[in-house]
């Protein structure tokens, strides 16, 4: 019977899956198991002298032979690991496990074992390592920017959100109070609703931008408000928002509304002692009556081109409201053109131009006849500049002056041409005069 179990203990050892071995006192292998010995590619006679050892990296020995040696001299059981170069020469690991057994007499007669092969785990666990090396990395230089993030909207005032469908706060930044679950109604009052709800509303389906005045706490408040619509994985509809707080601004654009009409006022009643100066001299020096009305008239004209710079905060103003404001008197004027923004360099001298163009042609041209007109158009070339045309139709035939021009041609020309940077130039035909103009836009 004993017998028939120690058979079967070792067809049991033989054929197991794991990797099976016996050594002696020496650590010698006395048995491999067939997996083990397919491993190191051995045949059954071959196990008494084979040198496991030699199969291991040097690197190893060290955490192989240390645990190998002091179970050995202390017969008791150890566990170590180690790389090992397999019979077709690849590198794997394997974790071995031993334990002392004893012969009949109870005598120490070596080791029995098993080594695991766990090359897969610990690729595993390295992989795992990077990835979370990796995933620390990461999340520190999401934190950094979250911080810098948290820090720079805390400094400028800038307040975001993320609004679910319903329009209630799923997510905030610098939004005072608690209002997460909440809609802008039921977090911050019905007003601050009305104003901010159908801008968010929008802003699920496409790109909002606005400035609101609010009140907020007792305070009025400006606000500068944008939406960008996202859409998440799960396919629910979400509006991001931001808003800057703009009132200190908006504060100094009323003031300096405020002193753009006092200096208009101002600008007015220079003029206009102006005016008083040259129609007081004229009558002291018998000047003519034609001299004073033209000159009066072009200061009047100087003093709408003023009024329209000013309205643009004196940087740039629109061309066609100079121009109606200069023929708003006139019938029969025609305006064309793109809409665009002109210099303040050039307001007074276009202005200056086109009342001269009227005047001339309300006496001697087109518009001194009732079926006589004018075309007046412009637009912007490729170069940036400002290609005019005064184009008088209708009107009485007019011949070519004589070739000493008088104040308002060389004012329509030369003075124009020089003060602009452009050109410009008078011609005549059939009907009317023709004036052509180009002028840079830019200051280059």
């Amino acid at each position: 019977m004993t017998a028939s179990i120690d058979t079967d203990l070792m067809s049991l050892a033989e054929y197991s899956p794991a990797m099976l071995w016996r050594g002696d006192v020496n650590g010698r292998c006395v048995y491999l198991n067939a997996n083990m010995r397919v491993f190191w590619g051995l045949q059954l006679d071959e196990c008494g002298t084979f040198d496991w050892s030699t199969s291991l990296l040097a690197d190893d020995h060290e955490t192989v032979f240390g645990p190998f040696a002091a179970g050995m001299s202390s017969q008791t059981a150890f566990e170590c690991e180690g790389r090992y170069r397999r019979a077709d020469g690849e590198i794997r690991i394997l974790r071995t496990r031993a334990t002392p057994y004893r012969d009949a007499r109870d005598v120490f007669a070596g080791m029995i074992g098993v080594n695991e092969d766990i090359t897969e785990l610990r690729r595993a666990e390295m992989d795992r390592a990077e990835t979370v090396a990796t995933l620390i990395v990461t999340t520190e230089k999401q934190q950094a920017v979250a911080e810098r993030l948290s820090l720079a909207t805390s400094i400028s005032g800038l307040a975001m959100s993320e609004h679910d469908a319903d329009l209630r706060y799923a997510w905030s930044h610098n939004v005072p109070g608690d209002p997460i679950g909440k809609t802008p109604t039921e977090a911050f009052g019905a007003e601050i609703g009305a104003a901010l709800e159908p801008l968010l509303k929008d802003g699920l389906i496409e790109n909002q931008s606005r400035e609101m005045r609010v009140e907020l706490d007792g305070q009025q408040l400006w606000l500068s408000v944008a939406t960008t619509p996202v859409s998440r994985r799960d396919g629910q509809s979400r509006v991001l928002a931001s808003a800057l707080d703009i009132t200190a601004r908006k504060l100094d654009e009323e003031k300096l509304s405020v002193l753009a009409r006092e200096l208009s006022h101002c600008v007015k009643n220079v003029f206009a002692l102006v005016q008083a100066i040259v129609r007081q001299t004229a009558r002291a020096s018998n000047a003519a009556g034609d001299f004073v009305r033209t000159l009066d008239e072009r200061l009047v004209s100087l003093a709408r081109a003023q009024d329209a710079l000013l309205a643009e905060r004196g940087h740039a103003a629109p061309l066609r409201e100079l121009l109606e404001a200069q023929v708003s008197h006139l019938t029969g004027v025609n305006l064309s053109g793109p809409a665009v923004m002109i210099p303040d360099r050039l307001v007074s001298y276009i202005c200056l131009a086109i009342h001269e163009l009227g005047t001339n042609s309300t006496k001697y041209g087109s518009l001194s006849v009732p079926e006589g007109c004018v075309a007046l158009s412009w637009s912007v070339s490729d170069e940036r500049q400002l290609v005019m045309s005064w184009r008088e139709q209708g009107g009485p035939d007019i011949k070519s002056p004589n070739s000493v021009s008088g104040f308002g041609t060389q004012l329509l020309t030369r003075l124009f041409t020089a003060a602009t940077r452009g050109e410009a130039n008078i011609a005549f035909a059939d009907g009317g005069l023709i004036w052509r103009a180009r002028v840079p836009l830019s200051d280059a």
